[in-house]
């Protein structure tokens, strides 16, 4: 299966290629075909369910939340179609979804309270968010949030 843009993922294979390829990112062309498609795919899941978007959707038939109306950059300039941040955070988590799950099930439902590994020792407190953060991605995609922030789940 080919993703396509804007259907079923915010960046093609193509772009993603050109996106790592600019930044000499050999880990993403090592991987194949497939699972380059189907790191996009879950990256933009992932996308959809963790953020609210500035602006409003194009059209309420369309399968993603990009392209909107009423979205601007920080000039002040509309964004249209789908912005080239989104895109490259798309990449970004896709990368990371290439070695594994980008939301895996989280078993001690908040703040660990102590874990210790060898000498290393971490407490937590129990009402901490379970899941992950990806700051690189947080810093593309600021100011195409609602509020100016996004809503991360983190570990």
């Amino acid at each position: 299966m080919t993703v396509t843009a804007g259907i079923d993922a915010y960046a093609d294979r193509a772009e993603a290629d050109a996106y790592f390829a600019a930044r000499a990112v050999t880990a993403w062309a090592g991987a194949g075909e497939a699972a380059r498609d189907a790191a996009l795919l879950h990256a933009t899941a992932w996308l959809e369910g963790n953020f609210r978007w500035v602006g409003r959707l194009v059209d309420p038939g369309q399968p993603l939340a990009w392209p909107r109306t009423g979205a601007r950059d920080a000039e002040g300039r509309p964004l249209d179609g789908i912005p080239d941040r989104v895109k490259a955070a798309c990449a970004e988590l896709a990368l990371v979804a290439l070695a594994g799950d980008l939301a895996p099930p989280v078993e001690r439902g908040g703040r660990v309270r102590s874990e210790r590994v060898g000498p290393v020792e971490i407490s937590y407190a129990a009402d901490a968010p379970p899941g992950r953060a990806f700051p690189a991605v947080e810093a593309l995609l600021r100011g195409l949030t609602r509020g100016g922030a996004v809503a991360v789940r983190r570990a």
